[in-house]
């Protein structure tokens, strides 16, 4: 069953409702338009008329090899080479300055924090030798 045979039997709209093909591809693949249809999409149309209705259109697809052969521009795939992806998360800049506020402030509570504070925090049999060392450095 050649591609005028299927045509006789049923219309363009109907094809295209069975197969989902658009009507203007097939009217295209009809008339051996083949420059308004790529390769990948000419060989497809031509199986899947194939397979719906158990046809052989051999010599439809040697006249589309022939042209694509006798036509053939260079079809490219272009494919993207991936990004490279951003670090996430925090930097070692940020950590660093963290670090340094953490060792500052321990340092400030250290030496610097009023020690009277620290009576209530403080045994009573320790807060004696505390004073009686502020004492001995104000004298």
């Amino acid at each position: 069953m050649q591609l005028n045979e299927i045509l006789e039997e049923n219309s363009v709209q109907s094809i295209s409702q069975k197969t989902n093909i658009s009507e203007t591809n097939l009217e295209a693949l009809v008339a051996g338009d083949f420059d308004k249809l790529k390769r990948v999409k000419t060989f497809g149309f031509i199986s899947i008329l194939e397979r719906e209705f158990k046809a052989d259109l051999s010599a439809l697809r040697e006249q589309a090899l022939e042209y694509y052969e006798n036509n053939s521009e260079n079809e490219s795939v272009t494919i993207g080479l991936p990004l490279p992806e951003e670090k996430k998360g925090i930097s070692t800049w940020f950590k660093l300055f963290i670090i340094i506020l953490i060792a500052f402030t321990v340092w400030y509570f250290f030496t610097q924090f009023d020690k009277t504070m620290l009576t209530d925090l403080l045994p009573p049999s320790e807060m004696s030798t505390v004073l009686d060392n502020e004492i001995n450095v104000s004298q």
